[in-house]
């Protein structure tokens, strides 16, 4: 078991919010005591995946197909849903950017999921899980407890600090089952 990070890239390059988002799933991981794994969807260098491993990563899952080479929400979100049932991850994280906020709703219902948007610390408790979030423009804050097997976390920009951590690497290739609907 391990926490799932989406490593969201533009045009197979990541960006600052994607190591935000694996430093921030692999603080919850030592919290856990679980390993971090990051899925990255389309294509990626193994040179640029591999910098994910710099911020605690230590598996990549490179899912790519020819109908992820454009952003699909539709296609991406059954790929993630595939890919966190396929590793048995009971806790996703996304940056709260444009693709995230298009994503992890999708994908919460796919799984079944509870989920925070614009959260913006490390749980504040495990059991329960309780995540503090902005309200109302950053202007107040709220603690949501999230109580489903499966959570989904979408980090808010620039709310964590980038922890680097290197750590040893391993990448999997995968291609998902892509429907033509």
């Amino acid at each position: 078991m391990s926490v799932l990070v989406v490593a969201e890239n533009w045009n197979g390059n990541f960006k600052k919010s994607t190591y935000e988002a694996v430093s921030y799933a692999n603080e919850i991981a030592k919290q856990l005591g679980i390993t971090t794994t990051a899925l990255s969807i389309g294509n990626v260098s193994n040179d640029a995946l591999q910098a994910l491993g710099k911020y605690g990563a230590s598996k990549v899952i490179s899912a790519t197909h020819e109908k992820l080479s454009d952003f699909n929400v539709q296609a991406y979100a059954g790929v993630i849903a595939e890919v966190t049932k396929k590793e048995g991850a009971q806790l996703l994280v996304f940056s709260n950017t444009f693709a995230g906020k298009s994503l992890s709703p999708r994908v919460a219902v796919k799984l079944g999921a509870g989920m925070v948007t614009d959260a913006m610390a490390l749980p504040s408790s495990i059991n329960p899980f309780t995540v503090k979030r902005k309200i109302f423009s950053g202007k107040a804050f709220a603690n949501v407890v999230l109580t489903t097997d499966v959570k989904i976390l979408a980090l808010a920009p620039n709310s964590f600090h980038l922890v680097e951590v290197p750590t040893t690497l391993t990448i999997d290739n995968f291609t998902p089952n892509i429907n033509d609907a």
